[in-house]
């Protein structure tokens, strides 16, 4: 008597085959995530990109849907990418900007790649483990860097950790610190709240060694967001203190460094007013152009703006004591002067969206993973916007590792109402 072998049906072939497939694409989203903060993985940031691609193809085929969540983000994000399309043909290089414009397009891709096969709890909770292993690595190299140049062990200029320079470092811990410091405040279990307190601690002292000031800003922003959205007296009296002791200390090493020269100071233009002068120049000029056109700019991209204006005169007179900045230094102006103010207001846009999700989530949540990951939230994407408002860092490893830990904090569209009334 022989058996008969019954061929499965389309639907139970994708049943099949689909758990696997999906494990696949979160284990590569794993692998993706851990690797952002350091360059010397790239090859994966890359690779792994164009595989995740292959991925998602075929596991839209067999599943025979989409993976496109609807989230508070979608409108301003749908306009800021559709209006820097538009104003790709009309760029002073077209070719350029169309390469900055797929950048922009897998930033968006990664944030519902993220959002959707990064939803369950469990995988939530794998992602921010990988987060803050990485912040934990970044933060005391970083600090044996500044150690040892007090040692002489080594002599490092600037603090960089893993990154390739310092203003990567500052971005990177102004993303992720706010994940530890919402460990902190919310984690139902004591080792996690104490491992919050430690992480922030080190991410915090990491920040603050590389002496930059829009670091303190960004660290100051979210300070005071944390403290408004969890009143409590204790943690507004900690913001309080911790601001007031940072100013105390850069004051009093401002009158030092006047005096003399203090040799672990990274530069002596840390410490004055030397940089903030440039980039009022720059900006200035940025301005100017953006009168010039304003509706569709003079093309998208971080290296436009200097491609195009070197030759301007006010580049060429602006005073040697104190040169004009190279690159606009900030993400509104080259998002405006790059594709038009639309653009511009689709950015600000954004991040306000961000914000205002991350506080109604934080208010209507009442599942503590939740209400961590929605405290986060509104802090990251706060103090990312303070930190770009004198530096365009919204770009690269840093913007996706942003577009990851954003997709991972925001509920799809719907879910936290429900979740409140449950």
């Amino acid at each position: 008597m022989t058996t008969q072998t019954i061929p499965l049906s389309s639907t139970e072939k994708a049943t099949t085959v689909l758990p696997n497939l999906e494990r696949i694409i979160r284990g590569l989203l794993y692998v993706y995530v851990f690797s952002l903060p350091f360059p010397q993985l790239l090859f994966i940031e890359r690779n792994g990109f164009l595989l995740l691609l292959a991925l998602l193809t075929i596991w839209c085929a067999i599943s025979r849907q989409h993976f496109f969540l609807q989230t508070a983000l979608d409108r301003p994000l749908l306009v800021l990418v559709g209006w820097v399309a538009v104003s790709v043909p009309f760029a002073t290089s077209p070719a350029y900007s169309a390469g900055e414009l797929g950048k922009l397009a897998q930033q968006a891709l990664i944030f519902y790649v993220a959002a959707h096969f990064l939803r369950d709890a469990h995988d939530r909770a794998r992602a921010l483990w990988l987060v803050l292993g990485g912040l934990t690595a970044v933060s005391v190299y970083g600090i044996w860097q500044f150690a040892a140049k007090l040692m002489g062990i080594n002599f490092y200029p600037l603090i960089e950790s893993f990154f390739s320079h310092e203003t990567w470092l500052t971005t990177y811990l102004v993303t992720v610190v706010p994940l530890s410091a919402a460990m902190a405040m919310t984690a139902p279990v004591g080792w996690q709240r104490t491992g919050g307190w430690v992480l922030t601690g080190l991410g915090m002292t990491c920040q603050l060694l590389t002496f930059s000031r829009a670091g303190l800003l960004a660290l100051f922003v979210e300070a005071i967001v944390l403290a408004v959205l969890v009143r409590k007296r204790v943690v507004t009296a900690l913001a309080v203190a911790l601001i007031i002791s940072i100013l105390v200390v850069v004051s009093t090493l401002v009158v030092l460094e006047s005096r003399q020269r203090l040799f672990f100071i990274p530069g002596p233009a840390k410490l004055t007013t030397y940089n903030l002068e440039s980039r009022m120049k720059v900006w200035r000029l940025g301005a100017s152009k953006l009168m010039e056109h304003p509706l569709l700019g003079i093309g998208y991209g971080k290296s436009n703006f200097y491609s195009v204006t070197k030759e301007d005169p006010r580049y060429l007179e602006a005073d040697n004591q104190v040169p004009m900045a190279v690159g606009l230094h900030n993400t509104f102006l080259d998002v405006s002067v790059g594709a038009g103010l639309p653009a511009g207001l689709a950015y600000l846009w954004l991040m306000w969206a961000g914000v205002r999700a991350g506080v109604r989530q934080f208010h209507s949540e009442t599942d503590v993973s939740s209400r961590m990951w929605s405290l986060a939230l509104a802090m990251l994407v706060a103090g990312v916007f303070a930190r770009n408002l004198f530096d365009h860092m919204w770009i690269g490893s840093m913007a996706l590792l942003f577009w990851v830990l954003v997709a991972v904090s925001l509920q799809p569209a719907g879910e936290s109402g429900k979740a409140a009334a449950s």
